[in-house]
């Protein structure tokens, strides 16, 4: 509270005292050599000068800053780099920088002077801009923290720029002057998972705000299910994503029994079908409550009668070249039906011979089962 009045009375100390605003001069910060001379008193003589000249006054007690010019002198070997950074102490933000680097035995201002002028420039332009349109509400003043389980969450604002990952459940914005009511748009990524964008709306006081989970991208799954047909059983496949969240392989297994307890006479005949799968989904993304794909499925049917006079073994071929796959998607539960119609491919050690499949004759197999994922 105190230092958002202790701004509001920078704001219009510099605002009604004097159409110009002040700007302060401190003076060049880290130490420097001895043997520099009196450079960097000519330096800071320079930089006041630079912006007096485009407008700007000097601080003073009956004229508060409203900027800060801060120059930065740094000696690296035979190399002198000025850098400068011009401060808006209402909005605690760097509006505009510049830098420069001369060989310590060129002594002349003059490339000095032309980045001095450059950024005096710049600070005017930026006055220019907001003097007559003040931001209507105040500003986040403090660094805002963004909280979230997923651990290694990358988090992007601003055109994609990284402002850090989360680590031990949070991390902290660099400070940027949005307006306390404003809507920011993050983009959250993290290796695995699916990129989401979250648009927040900012609110006045509050600068910690909690961010979304992230859904794992299908990388690797098991599908259980039952078909018709074979109702007494359960078939299990296992699936992975080359194409994360649309394309994949995989490997199925199903035994089965069919037997008909209503009828005395009627003898059980095991079965169990090994084989393997490929798909992909064709419409719709993976966070969509209802998709549709489709994949192929070749499976080796092993038949085995208990029947008398004695008991045998039979392989059959099953090729199933079209089978249509919905998902449905409902608060976190997905139910998934395939729709297929095996061709048996008639081998000699099979019971089927060669001919499509149909319930009944006629109607196609039909499955329901479920996803889960890891």
């Amino acid at each position: 509270m105190l230092r958002a009045v202790f701004l509001m009375v920078l704001l219009g100390l510099g605002g009604f005292l004097s159409a110009a605003p002040a700007v302060e001069f401190p003076p060049l910060s880290l130490p420097l050599p001895n043997d520099m001379g009196l450079l960097p008193q000519a330096i800071q003589t320079e930089i006041r000068n630079a912006f007096l000249r485009v407008g700007f006054e000097s601080s003073s007690t009956n004229h508060p800053a409203r900027f800060v010019a801060q120059g930065q002198f740094v000696v690296e070997k035979e190399k002198l780099i000025l850098q400068l950074t011009f401060i808006d102490k209402i909005y605690q933000s760097v509006v505009a920088s510049e830098s420069v680097t001369i060989h310590q035995g060129l002594m002349a201002l003059d490339p000095l002077k032309t980045t001095m002028r450059a950024m005096a420039s710049q600070a005017m332009l930026y006055w220019n801009k907001i003097k007559d349109k003040p931001l209507p509400v105040p500003v986040i003043i403090d660094p805002l923290e963004f909280t979230s389980s997923d651990e290694g969450t990358t988090v992007y604002w601003q055109g994609h720029v990284s402002i850090g990952t989360i680590t031990h459940g949070a991390v902290t914005a660099p400070y940027y002057p949005f307006p306390s009511t404003a809507l920011l748009t993050l983009t959250l990524e993290k290796p695995g998972y699916r990129t989401k964008i979250v648009t927040l709306g900012l609110k006045a006081g509050k600068t910690s705000y909690s961010l979304p989970k992230l859904a794992k991208l299908r990388i690797d799954e098991w599908h259980p299910f039952v078909e018709t047909g074979k109702l007494l059983g359960l078939g299990l496949e296992y699936r992975h994503y080359f194409l994360p969240d649309w394309a994949f392989w995989g490997a199925e297994v199903y035994p089965f029994l069919q037997w008909r307890p209503d009828v005395k006479t009627s003898q059980a005949v095991l079965h169990s079908e090994f084989g393997g799968t490929a798909g992909t989904w064709l419409y719709f993304p993976a966070s969509s409550w209802f998709r549709f794909g489709l994949q192929s499925t070749f499976d080796l049917s092993l038949t085995y009668t208990v029947s008398s006079p004695r008991a045998s073994w039979y392989l059959d071929g099953l090729f199933s070249p079209i089978v249509g796959v919905l998902e449905w998607n409902f608060w976190g539960f997905t139910i998934e039906n395939r729709i297929q119609v095996p061709y048996s491919l008639g081998f000699p050690t099979g019971v089927l011979g060669a001919r499509w499949l149909l319930i009944d004759g006629q109607i196609p197999s039909i499955s329901i089962g479920t996803v889960l994922r890891w």
